[in-house]
């Protein structure tokens, strides 16, 4: 009887909380559960500004590290993020399909000359959702704390679009590249959220390969300053 009793309380919970989030329910039952894994399976937590607060059309980049790395930032965000997702890995499985569906994600071609995928980004942008992308393109040196050269994916989004940039460093988590190992293996991971990247002096340029690389390089600095020992240096400086 006592589990019964303990599962209504649980359904009344999780249904007096749907009801205030103003979310349909499987968007509601399915944030939920990437909230749930990455809290409770790698103690995912953030630090910085909450991504929560964004509102409109936005842009996050983030260093790669694993394959669960998307996990970590949409289970500090109140709404669906749509990730920019390598074509390979479209067509896996049907139920990963739907997810990158719901999510409304775009596929990418890794040579970085998919026109069609930055339409896409674009008109995602346009819809007022949050685009996200992993710049370095592939997984960074994984279990080595360094960031691979950024791609100019996400400074040729911003740039078109003139959406805010806010960037994010994955700290901690499972450091494999093995798919599997990554999603499974139990970690600790910290989110280090930071403040929105001002490109407003570069809009008024064209839009050519060496302001590219410019803003390629100025995106990927911010995602490194945020590197928990880079932010302890800084602290450190600005102590009297």
């Amino acid at each position: 009887m006592w589990a019964v009793t303990v599962c209504a309380v649980v359904v009344g919970i999780v249904w007096l909380h749907w009801r205030q989030s103003d979310q349909k329910l499987a968007d509601f039952l399915g944030l939920g559960c990437v909230h749930g894994y990455a809290r409770l399976w790698h103690g995912c937590s953030i630090r910085g500004p909450s991504p929560r607060s964004i509102k409109g059309a936005a842009i996050l980049i983030a260093n790669h590290t694993c394959s669960a790395d998307p996990s970590f930032l949409q289970a500090n965000c109140a709404r669906w993020l749509s990730f920019l997702i390598a074509r390979e890995f479209y067509g896996l499985l049907p139920l990963i399909d739907r997810v990158f569906e719901h999510q409304c994600s775009v596929p990418v071609a890794r040579d970085g000359r998919d026109v069609a995928a930055v339409r896409t980004a674009l008109r995602r942008l346009q819809e007022g959702r949050i685009v996200c992308v992993f710049p370095e393109g592939g997984l960074s040196g994984t279990g080595r704390g360094r960031l691979r050269p950024g791609k100019g994916g996400a400074a040729l989004l911003a740039l078109r679009s003139r959406a805010p940039v806010y960037p994010a460093f994955i700290a901690g988590g499972p450091q494999h590249h093995y798919v599997p190992r990554a999603w499974l293996l139990p970690s600790r991971v910290r989110v280090y959220f930071g403040p929105p990247v001002d490109l407003s002096a570069y809009y008024d340029r064209p839009i050519n390969r060496p302001l590219l690389e410019e803003v390629t390089a100025l995106l990927m600095r911010r995602i490194d300053s945020l590197r928990p020992q880079k932010r302890n240096q800084q602290s450190r400086r600005c102590l009297p």
